[in-house]
């Protein structure tokens, strides 16, 4: 049985396209999901993992809606492999079939060459960053200034904290600092 996984980062992108793609594919059955692709611990993925039986083939329209990261491709194939399953990318750029023995090798090469340009961009921008910071370059708000539009949001952050929200979530919800958001859940809990 042919199935897809579809994912996009958050929830204003539109998972359309690759849902068309996959369903032309001849997909069965879809798992999609707005999330990051940061690790693999992704609720919609667990559960394709858990439902898969041999000789599926999981297909994905590149092979980044799967995994970002060399490591994480690798755990999920491995995963694939213990449960007698294939996995094929529709990109043609990313030439990943492991359907045959070659496909598999070819999987591997291209995996290795391309977290090794993932590593070679990061030391570049690390050293990038060194050079401007030796040269006087100031990342960052001052120490000790806020975000101007903080004081706007206080209310949301009260509402998001009482409802359990993390402070994760309310970060990247409000674009406002974690700290920003511990001295507001301090002055909550001094004021009950």
């Amino acid at each position: 049985m042919k199935i897809g996984y579809a994912r996009v980062s958050s929830h204003n992108q539109d998972l359309k396209l690759q849902i068309e793609a996959l369903t032309n594919a001849g997909c069965e059955k879809i798992y999609r999901e707005k999330i990051s692709g940061k690790n693999n611990e992704r609720e919609q993925l667990q559960l394709m993992l858990l439902e898969l039986r041999p000789h599926d083939l999981v297909v994905v329209c590149k092979i980044d809606r799967i995994a970002r990261s060399l490591k994480g491709l690798i755990d999920i194939v491995e995963e694939l492999d213990t449960k007698h399953v294939d996995l094929m990318s529709l990109d043609h750029k990313d030439k990943v079939d492991t359907t045959s023995p070659m496909g598999k090798a070819f999987f591997q090469i291209a995996g290795v060459f391309a977290e090794l340009e993932r590593g070679m961009i990061n030391a570049r921008t690390k050293a990038g960053i060194a050079q401007a910071k030796s040269a006087g370059v100031k990342f960052g708000r001052p120490n000790g200034s806020q975000n101007s539009k903080t004081p706007d949001k206080e209310e949301k952050i009260l509402i998001f904290l009482q409802a359990g929200k993390s402070y994760d979530w309310i970060t990247k919800e409000l674009a406002i600092s974690k700290t920003r958001i511990a001295r507001i859940s301090k002055n909550l809990t001094h004021s009950v």
